[in-house]
């Protein structure tokens, strides 16, 4: 997706929490407290209520935004800068282009996003031929792959 796109598909903090709670909803929430994984949506609270033992979870709860006071916005701009280019970018340049007034929040965000996109990059191993930015790598094919 490029940033036009980006920017009319997300333009405000709504479209961006309707997305998130779209996912959310799709890939299941599970109590922290009894681990029931029925739940019902308090639109007037924007909560999740358990509907086993009445305990609510925020929106970000359990996720990598969890306890974060940053806008929905804010985590949707920096994933999508974060992964539609090669080049990386520093917690300051981000907190720039934000107009963010704290650095701190900003850097704990990215650091999060980071540790995520590394634990999920952890689950895949990489073999044969690939291109990595012009250039080609060969490594063995693992037996089991045979």
């Amino acid at each position: 997706m490029n940033l036009i796109d980006f920017v009319s598909q997300f333009p405000d903090e709504e479209s961006c929490k309707r997305k998130f709670k779209e996912i959310r909803d799709r890939e299941g929430i599970t109590c922290r407290k009894c681990g029931c994984s029925s739940h019902y949506w308090k639109r007037d609270k924007e909560m999740y209520e358990c509907k086993k033992c009445g305990s609510r979870m925020s929106l970000k709860s359990g996720t990598v935004m969890h306890k974060s006071k940053l806008s929905f916005r804010y985590w949707f701009i920096v994933m999508h800068l974060l992964t539609s280019t090669r080049k990386t970018f520093s917690a300051k340049e981000i907190q720039r282009q934000l107009g963010h007034k704290r650095y701190e929040p900003v850097w704990q965000m990215m650091h999060k996003l980071r540790n995520a996109m590394g634990k999920r990059d952890d689950g895949y191993e990489l073999y044969g031929e690939m291109e990595l930015d012009d250039g080609f790598f060969s490594t063995p094919v693992p037996k089991e792959q045979k």
